[in-house]
């Protein structure tokens, strides 16, 4: 009986020292990238105002700055403009598809595409979102929350394998297009705080 318990206590702690080596090589990776990102912004930021560049790099710059090629670097220039520019560009890339396009040639501000422009229209599309996020949620996990009212010759694992994919993936969607419309309005905000800011 020793033996068994030693065994145990033993594997527990290959299991705990595993999980913290995995957390700390993450934590220390996320460091190592936080660096790589910062050494490169600089450097390009540092091009871009002192140089004068190619329109074909300086595309490419700014997109490896916010992390997707489908933003132009006239987008990413102006967001970087904004007042805590980090957490803009994060918002912009992630709400894009609800803006109009930048106008380069006029006034560089963003806007909700018509359909968004309405506060009532995004209100009723937040709660559609969130209703579906928690419909689709009871969905995936609902194997787990009807377990004692339903009799079945299914395990519960394997229930659970077909509820998950199928609802965790529409929840995640849900949740998604409710978050997309939260965080460009959070852009927006800080857009008009940074031209309120300049006018005055």
């Amino acid at each position: 009986m020793e033996i068994q318990t030693i065994a145990k206590f033993i594997g527990a702690l290959v299991a705990i020292f595993g999980i913290w080596k995995v957390l700390y090589e993450f934590k220390t990776g996320r460091k190592a990238h936080l660096r790589a990102e910062y050494e490169f912004s600089k450097k390009f930021l540092n091009e871009v105002a002192t140089q004068d560049i190619h329109p074909y790099p300086l595309e490419k710059g700014y997109q490896a700055i916010a992390g997707t090629n489908t933003v132009k670097s006239n987008e990413v220039e102006y967001i970087l403009s904004l007042e805590n520019p980090v957490q803009c560009l994060r918002d912009f890339v992630l709400s894009k598809e609800l803006l109009e396009e930048i106008d380069t040639k006029g006034n560089l501000k963003l806007r909700f595409k018509s359909k968004y422009k309405n506060k009532w229209s995004r209100r009723w599309r937040k709660a559609m979102y969130l209703t579906f996020y928690f419909i689709f949620a009871l969905i995936a996990l609902s194997p787990l929350l009807l377990n004692g009212f339903l009799t079945t010759n299914l395990n519960i694992v394997v229930q659970l394998l077909f509820s998950i994919p199928f609802g965790g993936l529409y929840a995640w969607a849900a949740l998604n297009a409710y978050s997309k419309i939260q965080r460009c309005e959070h852009l927006l905000k800080n857009q008009n705080r940074h031209t309120q800011r300049v006018i005055t």
